[in-house]
């Protein structure tokens, strides 16, 4: 048995996700704290902070992108395992 018209939009429907979240991913702007007044002291503590939040939105970008690549893969093969 084939691909139905359901499993084709469903598939579809992911890569559409998957590529959406490549380019979340790739173009998103860095987390950047510069254009405010802070004092010296503060600085360096809020380019650390920006470093780690630019990070886990990049991780988790990432796991969104995986996750539509696994869904993606166990469509196709229970469709192509019927």
């Amino acid at each position: 048995m084939g691909f139905t018209i359901i499993d084709t939009l469903n598939l579809l429907a992911l890569f559409i996700g998957i590529v959406g979240s490549y380019m979340m991913f790739y173009f998103s702007p860095v987390v950047n704290s510069q254009s405010y007044l802070y004092r010296r002291e503060e600085m360096e503590r809020i380019r650390k902070n920006d470093a780690h939040k630019n990070k886990m939105v990049r991780r988790g970008m990432l796991l969104l992108l995986i996750s539509f690549v696994l869904q993606a893969i166990t469509i196709f093969l229970n469709v192509a395992l019927k």
